[in-house]
């Protein structure tokens, strides 16, 4: 990837002049230099979030580091074990390389979707201001073999890096993705990436998205999902890193017939923060969402969850549920999960919820250790048996392996001989 020399900015400098000026120093069209301006004047509209609002009140954004260095870019690492996507008509590369070589395509598509309401400040920022992200495009009924991997990472944190993503998949078309975003541990940092994957009829997504940013960063993120008619997508969010991870997921089921699968893990300890907030948005007859989100809290960690499920009134046949369960492994841990429910309609197959925080069953911890386990060795083998409700749910190995060895790095491995003994 090409990168762009762009002049040092600040966050708290940047206004809608700066804005144009990003873009003329970037080579950008027209068209893009008057979408960041629009979207910076929607930013300074929207403002930012007061700590009223009830997606809002478990964090602040007080401390949040805004001064930082705007970062020109970062490491784009693209992977496609499929030689033929070119043949294919696929585009996989990174946004800014997208919007110089294939520029009618990325305009059709670049911020026209209206971002998650709880975040739609931070939505608007980060298109304003992106200098990286994540470009795929499949074309219709092209089914891609292999997982497409696309690893964003960070050469320092103290700054301020707000990348898009844009994820298009035609209809009838099939794609695994895994995006992984990383940076350096030790200094302060404001980490904005947003996402907007749109499935058209009838297609395929599978998307799943690593954060390992540094220990001192504070991740405001956000991502908004359309599913088409009877297109079928899933989506994992696996949270290892940050100091702060804000993340707000806005699932439009606007097609009749499609279905979504919301899955969530978090892994956390010292005295991070994870807070999620979810909307389920069934708009169309016949439509499916289910939500399962995972949480183990070492330390003095706190995890938070508010999900929304909303039912427009005049939908038929629409089936729901979102499922949020936290294992406290410390008594200075905490957790704090809120299911919310908006039926507007009378003809609906299922609409529920189920939460639950509590610390490791004694009994199965019983039951570990007189297989011949330590406690230590117990206590790791059960959460990872509680993170495979999840992890179960993804066929593909790359994702799989991936996951479960960030997350070994908050619940340790389990020996052999502890596999063996269980």
């Amino acid at each position: 990837m090409t990168t762009v020399p762009m002049p040092a900015s600040t966050a708290t400098a940047l206004d809608a002049g700066a804005i144009a000026r990003l873009a003329e120093a970037r080579g950008e069209p027209d068209w893009l230099r008057d979408l960041r301006v629009g979207w910076w004047r929607r930013a300074e509209e929207l403002g930012w979030p007061t700590g009223q609002e009830e997606e809002w009140r478990r964090v602040s954004l007080a401390d949040l580091p805004r001064d930082g260095d705007l970062l020109p870019d970062a490491e784009f690492r693209p992977y496609a074990p499929d030689t033929r996507l070119a043949e294919q008509g696929v585009i996989f590369t990174d946004l800014a390389s997208a919007v110089r070589e294939h520029p009618d395509l990325v305009r059709r598509h670049l911020g026209q979707g209206l971002p998650p309401a709880s975040h739609a400040g931070l939505w608007a920022r980060s298109l304003a201001t992106w200098t990286g992200g994540t470009f795929l495009y499949v074309p219709p009924r092209v089914e891609i073999d292999g997982t497409l991997v696309a690893r964003l990472t960070q050469a320092r944190a103290d700054a301020t890096f707000l990348p898009h993503s844009l994820i298009v998949v035609d209809e009838g078309a099939s794609v695994w993705l895994m995006e992984e975003f990383s940076s350096p541990d030790g200094a302060a940092g404001w980490f904005g990436g947003t996402t907007d994957i749109i499935a058209a009829d009838g297609a395929r997504v599978r998307y799943a998205n690593l954060q390992l940013l540094g220990d001192g960063v504070w991740n405001l993120g956000a991502q908004r999902v359309a599913v088409g008619r009877n297109a079928d997508v899933i989506t994992l969010n696996t949270e290892v890193g940050s100091k702060v991870t804000k993340l707000g997921v806005d699932v439009q089921m606007s097609g009749i017939g499609g279905s979504s699968l919301l899955l969530g893990l978090t892994a956390a300890g010292d005295e991070q923060m994870i807070d999620i907030n979810t909307v389920q948005d069934l708009a169309a007859d016949h439509t499916t969402s289910d939500l399962l989100y995972l949480s183990a809290l070492y330390d003095a960690a706190h995890a938070a969850f508010y999900g929304v499920t909303k039912v427009r009134p005049g939908t038929r046949q629409t089936s729901s549920y979102q499922e949020c369960r936290n294992l406290l492994l410390s008594p200075s841990a905490g957790a704090e999960p809120i299911p919310v429910l908006e039926i507007e309609a009378n003809d609906i197959l299922r609409c529920g919820h189920g939460a639950t925080a509590g610390a490791v069953d004694p009994i199965q911890l019983f039951y570990a250790q007189s297989r011949g386990l330590d406690p230590d060795a117990a206590e790791r083998l059960i959460v990872r048996g509680f993170f495979e409700q999840v992890m179960g749910r993804i066929s593909d190995e790359p994702i799989h392996s991936a996951m479960l060895a960030a997350l070994a790095a908050r619940i340790g491995h389990a020996d052999p001989g502890d596999e063996v003994a269980a």
